[in-house]
Formats: C-alpha cells, structure tokens, sequence
C-alpha cells in the first residue's frame, strides 16, 4: 500500500475523531466554573461507531471524566476520547490511567498534554506501555481556548486574569466627579455579574470598596453553591470592618493585600497577606504569585480605574471584557479605561478573537491578549 493511499484511509478516521471529540470538549463545558482549579475535562467512549458514554468532570474533588465515563461502559477494546491527557497520579481521585488499562481500552484519542509537573506526558507514556494506540492533538486549539485559566496558572505560576469594566462610548468609566455608579444599564450589568462566575475570584481596590460598598458576590442562579473569592487591595488596612465584602465569609472568603509599611498590621480576616511596597504601592505580580498558591487559577479585575489602569500598564491580563454604554461622559476628570496609557503607537495593547455582542442597551465587547495557543 502506497503513501498515497495511507493517507486517503486515516482521512475518514480523523473526520470521526474530531466528530467524537467535539462531543467531548462540548461535554467539558457543562463543568465551566465550578472545576478550578481543576481543568474542564470531557470523555467520549466509542466502539464500533456507536457512543457508549459521556462524562465530564463536574466540580473541584468531583470524579474525572474518564471515570465517569468509563463507569457505565461494560464493553472491552473500546476506544476513549479525552480532551486532556488522563492523570497518572493520585490526587482527590485515583489515577484515571488505572481506570483506562482496566476497562481494556484498546486505543485512546487525546486532544492536548497536561502540562502539570505530575502528568506531562506521563500519562500518556503508561498508557502505551501497557499496549494502548495513543493520538494526541486532535482539535487542540479548541481545548486550549476552553481551558486557557488553567494553561495559563499551570504554565506561569500565576492565575488567568481577565479585565472588566463598564464604560460610556468614549471610554469614560466615571463622570468628572469620579461617580461611576451607573455608567451601564441595567441589561449589561446583568451580563457583567454573570460573567464573574467564570473565574475563580474578583478583584478590586480600596477606593471602589469604599465608595460603593459592594458586596461582590455571586447572584446569578447559574453560579447557585459555587465558592468564589474576593480580592482586595487596601495598601494601608484602613478599611472599615463593617463593610459588605467582610460578611458571607463561609461562601465568599474574602482575600485582603496590605502593605507591610502600613501603620495597623492586624489582619482583617484569615487570608489577610502584608507584602514590601513596590514602585507605585503593592506589587501587583506579588498579589498575583499569592493568589496562585491559595489555589486560585483565575481572576476578574473589576475595579476601580486606578487597579485596571495598573494591571493594563503591566501587561498583567489575558483577556478584556467591556460592556458599553451609548453614552458619552467626556470632561478631562472623568476616569478614562487606560489613563496612563502608551507612549507610542505601535505600544498600543492589541486584542485578538475579539467578540461583540450588541444589546438594546449597548454592547459587550470581549477580546484576547494576543499571543498563540502554542505558547501553552
């Protein structure tokens, strides 16, 4: 048989792989925003053309989706589509590698490696030892893009920052007396507070705790029983304890960052961190590398304009989500969305895959910090 005519015969396989495992990575995102900081993972298991079972991984300290998958399967030489490479150690859960040579599984269809330490490979390497066709890659971009929180955390030691902010048609977050309460309307709130149970927590800074008194919590029904952090920066640990973001502490613990140069060191709750001041208050990549090691994989900066306009100037975002208004606010005092700004042009900060959304009231507009899914 010529190459010819080996190519022409995988062809055929390779439009069923990627049908069965877009089943899988569709089956993924049943479990988004509730598995970190555990990736989002879906399995297919397929014999003669037919599929046996579906599983994902539903939440944190749930069973994988091997697992679940692979449970309601009784059939033996079956073949196995994942979209992350099945884990080879013991966690919350025993290694689904064990699970996969047990239920005899003849060949296994993996969309991309896990780059955990623990796995990387290993996983993949123990199920060819014990006799399994493994094929890695199949629609690859496709897992990345779903599990960019936790590509990005695993990879740099730091979690996924998106960026959001509400602002008028000239990119105004607030009037000239700093009010910014309400620049959108009330539709594109309710997508914004929908968007926060993406992440694993929200970030913002002491003068917008201050002068809204929010409770940045979760009220969308979508997000019912999920636990979500909240962030906040208060350099010098003047804020009042009796505050929103300090009750609800059992479902919402709140995370504060303080400077070790402030005048009262006494923490404020049980995740209260004092860190050396850098050039312009707290170093943020310090903030970010602690959030990191309390198990956190994602974070949405919310506020105010001083914190986004920090995190924008560092380079310090993946992603950017803007709801805007049909509005313009003007007035040199108004807080802009990037106020310091670039020096140069070709400095701008440019986003990819940018999605809009046009509303009554506005529109989303979303977008990625450019770089290539390879760099995972």
């Amino acid at each position: 048989m010529g190459p010819s005519e080996t190519v022409r015969r995988k062809i055929p396989q390779m439009i069923k792989d990627a049908g069965y495992m877009s089943l899988a990575l569709k089956a993924s995102e049943r479990g988004a925003g509730f598995t970190e900081p555990n990736p989002l993972v879906g399995a297919v298991v397929v014999k003669n053309d037919k599929v046996l079972a579906v599983g994902y991984h539903a939440a944190f300290g749930r069973a994988h989706a091997e697992s679940t998958a692979l449970d309601k399967v009784s059939e033996i030489h079956a073949t196995l589509y994942v979209t992350l490479e099945p884990c080879c150690h013991f966690g919350k859960t025993p290694p689904c590698v064990d699970t996969i040579i047990g239920k005899k599984i003849k060949r296994v269809v993996v969309a991309m490696k896990d780059p955990n330490p623990l796995v990387n490979g290993r996983g993949i390497a123990r199920l060819r030892r014990n006799g399994i066709d493994v094929s890695v890659g199949c629609l690859r971009e496709w897992a990345v893009r779903l599990n960019r929180h936790y590509l990005k955390s695993m990879t740099s030691g730091i979690p996924y920052i998106g960026i959001r902010a509400g602002m008028s048609l000239d990119g105004k977050l607030s009037d000239k007396n700093r009010h910014s309460r309400w620049v959108t309307s009330f539709e594109l709130r309710r997508y914004s507070l929908s968007l926060r149970g993406e992440f694993s927590a929200i970030l913002a800074g002491r003068e917008t705790v201050l002068a809204d008194n929010p409770r940045l919590t979760l009220r969308d029904p979508l997000w019912k029983g999920k636990r979500f952090f909240r962030v906040v920066l208060d350099t010098r640990n003047r804020l009042p304890r009796h505050l929103r973001i300090f009750r609800e502490q059992d479902r919402f613990p709140t995370i504060v960052f303080s400077s070790t140069e402030a005048a009262d060191q006494t923490p404020k709750t049980d995740r209260h961190f004092f860190l050396p001041p850098g050039i312009n208050g707290l170093s943020l990549p310090d903030v970010c590398r602690i959030l990191f090691q309390q198990g956190i994989t994602s974070v949405l900066v919310e506020g105010g304009g001083k914190v986004i306009d920090s995190f924008l100037a560092l380079g310090l975002f993946d992603e950017v989500t803007l709801f805007v208004s049909p509005t313009i606010i003007g007035g040199g005092k108004s807080t802009a969305l990037f106020a310091s700004g670039v020096d140069r042009l070709e400095n701008a900060l440019l986003l990819t895959d940018v999605e809009t959304i046009r509303l009554t009231s506005g529109m989303i507009i979303r977008g990625f910090k450019g770089c290539s899914p390879e760099s995972f």
